[in-house]
């Protein structure tokens, strides 16, 4: 069932018939560079390039965002696995230059603060670096 949200995604956009091709971009966000994503099995560079990158973008934001089953990881941590994952799951160009842009800074304290929230991927005093405090 989870699998089927980004054909669900696509579709509900088709039928409100907004402008652009958003709907491909919904509907690719979980292909992968290999190949071994869904729904489609679409690998490299048929994936459209605004999909590989709010892939990457969208896996960090995940990683870096307290979720009901776990706490969110420290940044430096969600940009290792970002790295982790070139090649396999992202486009590896894609994360060079996301590296390259947001290495050094924190963007879910960034967003943290300008959203005013206090729940994302924030070092704690005591973080081990696994995401949770000693």
């Amino acid at each position: 069932m989870m699998k089927d949200h980004p054909v669900i995604g696509s579709e509900l956009l088709e039928q409100v018939q907004l402008a652009g091709c958003s709907r491909h971009f919904v509907r690719q966000h979980h292909e992968r560079w290999d190949g071994r994503g869904y729904p489609d099995n679409l690998e490299g560079s048929e994936i459209a390039l605004e999909t590989r990158i709010i892939s990457v973008v969208d896996a960090y934001d995940a990683m870096t965002t307290d979720r009901p089953y776990r706490r969110a990881m420290p940044h430096a941590m969600a940009m290792a696995e970002i790295q982790n994952g070139a090649g396999t799951q992202f486009d590896p160009e894609v994360v060079a230059k996301f590296v390259e842009m947001c290495g050094d800074r924190n963007l879910a304290v960034e967003e943290a603060i300008a959203q005013g929230w206090n729940h994302v991927g924030i070092e704690r005093h005591g973080d081990t670096g696994n995401g949770h405090s000693s």
